[in-house]
């Protein structure tokens, strides 16, 4: 397979003069007819001889217009294979060149061997060309028999040639699917080759493992007679344990008899403890009880720098007893219509739970009122109200100033931080809170969610019953927070103060035009007693009582001051309703009442602050305030119950 296959043997036989057939002849040197020779120049001044023609000499094939004699045309053989094809162009190369026929002698020139005729001598040179021309004839019929012995040589060897092609091809298949075969076996071989070498790869590393497997089990055997070594020293030590763990397990069952003692002494502990807590709540509740179920603070506002250049030295027309904390004096100089006597001064004297002077603090203040803080957290509904006239100090008692001062806070944030307190230390009795704050404010007989900006508010707030076997009350779709420190309560109470209605007046620079209503919900759980507590502390704002003769509201300032004083009118209507012990008391009358029903009935605690005005000009003001919250002061509800 590595060189061509072998020519047959009939084509390695093959005679020059066969293969020479194959190519391409000369041009024939038969005469044609009808062609002239050209004057010798010679002769061209010599008249024309008529009665003899000239003789013709062989004509020149390779002069314009000379006869062609086209080669045989016979078919062409189909390629052979690479191989056979150059061994029999090398052959036929060299049989051509031997058997190539020479050219046939030209006939002898005129002048030569034979005596040229004249040119008038026509007659004898048509007998010349006559015995020419039958020379050639016998030559022409024998090269038609050469001829047609070619050809039929030509089909012989067509037939050859038909059957080496046949045969190449059938070769060129067998020589493709060995080729194919080969590439096989090369791939194998390479497959082979590089599983070797894999293998061998395998047998060192299986080599090295073997290496790192036997100096393991050295290492391990040596670690095998450390570990005997070690077993024997810790049978040793166990048995010393044992005879240790004896001891420990009496001296175990001696501690578990003294758990079990101590486990009993302090469930003990804490049935007394919660005895305790629900004794301290009951008397708690009992010392509230006897200061009043409602009861009223008064507290007197310092002066405003204005307001001292205003007014005289001293406040003669207000008085503090020195040795009472719960009265206070207001006292009014009265003259005579006919002249101008003097008479005495009119005094009006008030008591009340406890009066703050001006000098007192907002720390002094809150500590009157963290017992009933503390009430709340027991279970029980608790209200504080701030009331009085504008500008005479509400919302500071409330809210305190808005610059973030701790000894300046008022009684709401002061008020969530000590539940926050108390409720972390009663985690320690078994108690658990959760709270939920919402704040609102009473605008125009009108409720609106301080929590929720302005364009993000819906429809109107209205009031409405938990269930019909409930006298508890809420506000769907208002805004109810889920709280767990009183600093996310702070951040509350500031974005309410930001939403809060307020507008200046001529009674005040920045009066509060609506009651702003703090609501934090208590629920109390106990799992190991099953107990259950639920309260409401409600932290109340009024907006502040105005005559129309002072303030001259007009426009949106006086509806706003109409809806102000006719709330608080009701207000004093149902705390009257309630002091007369009357069958129905008016909470419909207004949004503030409907809304604290609940915390201003039997079941609850209530406080109110009055604030007044030091300035002598708003001594009216100050009385009507100081009346009404005397009417409050009187005023005797049922015993509270706390809500479980």
């Amino acid at each position: 397979m590595d060189g061509p296959p072998p020519l047959p043997l009939r084509e390695q036989k093959m005679n020059s003069e066969e293969k020479s057939f194959l190519l391409p002849k000369g041009p024939s040197r038969l005469p044609v007819s009808g062609l002239r020779l050209k004057r010798p120049a010679s002769d061209e001044n010599e008249p024309p001889k008529v009665d003899r023609k000239r003789a013709r000499g062989p004509l020149d094939p390779t002069k314009r217009g000379g006869p062609v004699t086209a080669a045989p045309c016979f078919p062409k053989p189909p390629p052979a294979a690479p191989g056979l094809r150059s061994h029999r162009q090398a052959g036929s190369r060299r049989t051509v060149a031997a058997a190539a026929p020479k050219p046939a002698a030209a006939p002898a020139a005129a002048g030569g061997g034979e005596k040229k005729r004249a040119p008038w001598d026509l007659k004898g040179q048509v007998s010349d060309l006559r015995a020419k021309v039958g020379i050639y004839k016998e030559k022409a019929q024998g090269l038609a028999g050469e001829n047609e012995a070619l050809r039929q040589r030509l089909n012989q060897l067509e037939g050859e040639l038909k059957q080496a092609t046949a045969r190449n091809q059938q070769l060129e298949g067998q020589n493709s699917a060995l080729a194919l075969e080969l590439q096989t076996c090369q791939a194998q071989a390479t497959e082979s080759l590089q599983r070797v070498e894999q293998l061998v790869e395998q047998e060192q590393q299986l080599q090295e493992t073997i290496k790192s497997q036997s100096q393991t089990i050295r290492e391990l055997e040596s670690a095998g007679r450390k570990a005997r070594e070690a077993k024997e020293d810790l049978a040793a030590q166990l048995e010393a344990r044992e005879a240790e763990l004896r001891l420990a397990q009496e001296s175990l069952a001696q501690r578990a008899q003294e758990n079990e003692a101590l486990a009993a002494r302090k469930a003990q502990l804490e049935q007394k403890l919660h005895e305790s807590e629900m004794e301290r709540r009951s008397l708690h509740n009992a010392v509230q009880e006897l200061k009043g179920n409602i009861r009223v603070f008064c507290r007197v506002r310092p002066l405003l720098s204005s307001e001292k250049e205003a007014q005289k030295p001293g406040m003669s027309h207000l008085r503090f007893p020195p040795d009472d904390s719960k009265s206070l004096v207001l006292s009014k100089a009265e003259e005579s219509h006919v002249g101008r006597e003097r008479k005495e001064d009119i005094v009006y004297e008030f008591n009340f739970d406890q009066v703050f002077p001006p000098s007192s603090s907002q720390e002094e203040v809150f500590e009157e009122i963290s017992l009933l803080v503390q009430s709340a957290l027991d279970g029980y509904h608790v209200c504080i109200f701030a009331y009085g006239q504008t500008g005479s100090g509400k919302t500071y008692t409330m809210e305190g100033p808005d610059c973030q001062d701790p000894s300046t806070a008022g009684m709401i944030p002061r008020a969530v931080q000590q539940i926050f307190r108390k409720a972390r230390e009663m985690e320690a009795k078994g108690w658990k809170y959760h709270f939920t704050a919402n704040f609102l404010e009473i605008y125009n007989e009108s409720l609106r969610d301080l929590l929720v900006l302005r364009p993000e508010r819906g429809s109107e707030l209205e009031i409405r019953r938990v269930s019909q076997c409930t006298e508890e009350l809420h506000v769907p779709n208002l805004c109810y927070v889920p709280v767990a420190s009183e600093h996310e309560v702070l951040k509350l109470l500031q974005r309410a103060k930001a939403n809060r209605s307020v507008a200046k007046t001529n009674l005040n620079e920045r009066s509060s035009r609506s009651h702003s209503l703090f609501q934090l919900r208590i629920e109390g759980h106990n799992a190991n007693r099953e107990l259950h507590t639920s309260s409401v502390l409600s932290l109340v704002d009024l907006a502040g009582s105005e005559r129309l003769d002072k303030s001259l509201s007009t426009g949106d300032r006086l509806k706003e001051t109409q809806a102000i004083n006719s709330s608080l009118s009701n207000l004093g209507l149902v705390i009257t309703a309630l002091s007369n012990k009357e069958a129905h008391v008016p909470y419909r009358n207004s949004k503030l009442t409907y809304l604290l029903q609940n915390s201003l009935g039997g079941n609850s605690k209530m406080l109110m602050f009055v604030n007044i005005s030091p300035s002598e000009e708003n001594f009216a003001e100050s009385l009507n305030s100081l009346r009404f919250a005397r009417k409050v002061n009187e005023c005797v509800i049922g015993t509270a119950s706390n809500r479980k």
